[in-house]
């Protein structure tokens, strides 16, 4: 299993599970996406967790906002997670 997060606007992430055909998005008890705040807090939230890979996705809207296509896409890196 793999940890994907997504790294949003304003300091936020978003966290999903699986592998890349089947990624399942952290929800609360709400069915409401779990927002994290830095990557300390999601190593926390999964604690002794293990997965195969991490991967970090970093999308932002500055190069539209600027007239510019995005054509290499989102920034994907894996991290190390240990």
């Amino acid at each position: 299993m793999n940890l994907y997060i997504e790294s949003l606007e304003g300091g936020n992430y978003l966290v999903a599970t699986g592998n890349d055909e089947n990624k399942t998005l952290l929800r609360d008890s709400h069915e409401r996406p779990v927002m994290f705040h830095c990557l300390t807090e999601i190593k926390s939230y999964f604690g002794d967790s293990t997965f195969d890979k991490v991967w970090l996705t970093q999308t932002t809207p500055y190069e539209e906002m600027i007239g510019q296509s995005n054509t290499e896409g989102p920034l994907e890196l894996e991290i190390d997670w240990h």
